[in-house]
């Protein structure tokens, strides 16, 4: 096989080709990439009849899930980095999953949440936890960070949403 490419025209084929096939490669790879992201963050069928949203973006989600977005709103200085919903048939949240990195610190933060629940059932240094609108609302300051963080130098913030039980 490498006999082949002995002589210096078909040593220049194969780099012509090379040239040619790579930037198409790369750019069939973005375009990929950006249509399964888009996919996902607008939404793909679940086992639950509803919408799985899924949105990873180190600059924050530039719109929450409109069934999360009824339910909690980005404080001010916070980037919603990891956000993943699953809504029902009816478009309501069955869980949700956010991390989030804050400029302020976690009472600041907390601080914004808190009228919104009611009633609080947990009001710590550490965790916010309270119920609107049927649902479980509990939101974290995470002191772990792990390699793929896109902050490490902010507040990490966690959120988990479930329906309240009754």
């Amino acid at each position: 096989m490498i006999e082949f490419f002995h002589t210096k025209e078909r040593l220049r084929f194969l780099l012509f080709v090379g040239a040619i096939a790579t930037p198409i490669l790369l750019v069939s790879a973005w375009v990929v990439s950006s249509m399964e992201s888009s996919a996902a963050a607008k939404g793909e069928p679940n086992d639950k009849g509803g919408l799985h949203y899924r949105i990873q973006e180190k600059s924050g989600a530039k719109e929450l899930p409109p069934a999360l977005a009824a339910l909690v709103a980005v404080p001010p200085n916070t980037a919603m980095t990891d956000v993943s919903v699953d809504t029902d048939g009816a478009g309501r949240v069955t869980s949700a999953a956010v991390k989030a990195f804050s400029t302020d610190d976690f009472k600041t933060v907390a601080a914004f949440y808190k009228p919104t629940l009611a009633p609080v059932t947990t009001d710590s240094a550490a965790s916010l936890e309270g119920v609107r609108d049927g649902y479980e609302i509990r939101i974290s300051h995470e002191k772990k960070f792990f390699d793929n963080d896109p902050y490490k130098d902010r507040t990490k913030i966690e959120y988990t949403i479930n329906p309240a039980k009754k």
